[in-house]
């Protein structure tokens, strides 16, 4: 018996096989550690502002005027959108993380670069949206209202990015699988959404009839975020 495998050949690689580009961890790549360190110092930057106007935008979720009050004050409202940044950067990383953000053609998109994707595929959406707005007579700089409506979209960005950050570092620590907290962000990204379509609707409906409001809603709000999810599945 010992003699069948005196003739044997040995077809294995002579040399250790490299793990692929594509098994590469998220964090080793250089874009996404400069994200991350250039997030987490705009954190620390703007967490006074953030602790400082909560309380208005945490109003902001049981009160359609809550979004009303924070336009109206001047200092708030800048306060806001100084923290809006970090808060989209925090929420594109975790999209990114979490493959939350992932079409088809994203594949052609080297991993090294997949988070400015994910990003660009985000402000994309936000640019679609204000342009739809320039051509409404909400497009007007000195309305309260307009503002308003212009800018709430902000509002529940910055709690969102709260939301799902907490949540995906409590996940994290408790080992949770990554398909698990993918899912429960894609939920909490769902019900803010709805949260802001509501509000939106109620600021919509103060001034204006339920037909005008349907078709501003439908085409102000509702067809960015369609064109994002419809792109995202081609």
């Amino acid at each position: 018996m010992p003699e069948l495998f005196k003739e044997g050949i040995l077809n294995m690689s002579t040399t250790p096989l490299l793990p692929s580009a594509g098994a590469q961890p998220w964090g080793e790549f250089f874009l996404n550690r400069v994200a991350v360190v250039l997030t987490v110092v705009l954190i620390l930057i703007e967490i006074a502002d953030l602790l400082r106007v909560f309380p208005q935008l945490w109003r902001c979720i049981s009160r359609w005027k809550g979004n009303i009050e924070v336009e109206h004050s001047v200092s708030v409202a800048r306060t806001r959108n100084t923290v809006a940044l970090p808060s989209v950067l925090t929420i594109a990383m975790l999209s990114d993380y979490f493959r939350l953000i992932n079409p088809g053609f994203g594949a052609v998109v080297a991993p090294s670069w997949h988070l400015l994707f994910t990003f660009g595929i985000i402000m994309l959406a936000l640019l679609l949206r204000w342009l739809f707005y320039l051509c409404t007579p909400l497009r007007s700089k000195t309305s309260e209202y307009a503002s308003t409506l212009r800018n709430v979209i902000f509002n529940y960005l910055i709690l969102l990015s709260v939301l799902m950050l907490a949540s995906a570092l409590l996940l994290m620590a408790l080992k949770v699988p990554s398909a698990v907290v993918r899912g429960v962000l894609l939920v909490e990204s769902a019900l803010v959404f709805l949260l802001h379509l509501r509000r939106t609707s109620q600021i919509l409906s103060s001034r204006y009839g339920s037909l005008a409001t349907i078709l501003y809603l439908c085409a102000l709000e509702i067809l960015p975020v369609g064109i994002l999810i419809f792109g995202c599945t081609i």
